[in-house]
């Protein structure tokens, strides 16, 4: 019998990757809150490092737009406004009906069980009226969803786009009206039928509707001045 060969160790992270993860923390938590400056010296005295690593994750983060470099001036924390929730609110749709065809063709029972735990979480996040649960719950849902199609690139650009609206609910809003989630739990629920029968078509409707209804109920919320709050949770 052949012998498994050993596992290969995981490196440790470089100091880039260090600053990195822990300015990206800083950014999505709003521990940095939008518009705050970046002290790139004062990050490298904070981690122990030269400029060079620091410059590296601030440019790292500078592409994945949570940084903004402003000429002669430095770089601060990505701002955000209502065109921030329009922004990512037509990436996630994109993102998530263009391969609708592949996930309704690929799902496996395995996955239908997988996301009908995911659904049961956010029940349970609901009613014990939990925000930021409820939307890890709802993030997880719906990056499991896209994994069915096996599309990396598209995984990726998900992550990316739910960090995104981390940063945003935490910025605006406190609360999305109750009718909204249960409306939101009703669109999951079709969501994972449609993949239960393997039908393309609807499940591309569902997540469409289900996209579209979220950020009208958004837009509404952010056009009430109260809503507007800093790190407060909202039901996506």
């Amino acid at each position: 019998m052949a012998q498994a060969l050993p596992a290969i160790p995981a490196r440790p992270p470089t100091k880039t990757e260090q600053v990195h993860a822990w300015l990206r923390g800083a950014i999505l938590t709003h521990a940095l809150p939008p518009g705050e400056y970046v002290n790139l010296d004062a990050l490298a005295r904070r981690h122990g490092v030269s400029a060079i690593p620091v410059r590296e994750a601030v440019a790292r983060l500078a592409s994945e737009r949570l940084v903004v470099i402003r000429p002669h001036r430095g770089a601060e924390v990505a701002p955000l406004d209502a065109d921030s929730v329009a922004d990512v609110f037509a990436l996630l749709e994109g993102l998530e009906t263009a391969p609708a065809g592949r996930v309704a063709a690929l799902a496996t029972a395995a996955d239908v069980a997988d996301l009908e735990v995911l659904l049961a979480e956010l029940d349970r996040a609901a009613r014990r009226g939990d925000a930021d649960d409820w939307s890890r719950a709802n993030s997880a849902f719906h990056l499991r969803l896209a994994a069915i199609a096996r599309l990396p690139l598209v995984g990726d650009g998900l992550r990316l786009a739910f960090d995104h609206w981390e940063r945003i609910r935490r910025h605006f809003f406190r609360s999305v009206p109750g009718p909204r989630l249960a409306e939101a739990q009703r669109e999951h629920r079709a969501i994972v039928a449609a993949v239960r029968r393997g039908s393309a078509a609807p499940l591309e409707s569902a997540l469409r509707r289900h996209n579209r209804h979220a950020r009208r109920a958004y837009a509404r919320a952010l056009a009430v001045p109260a809503v507007k709050t800093r790190p407060a949770g909202a039901l996506a």
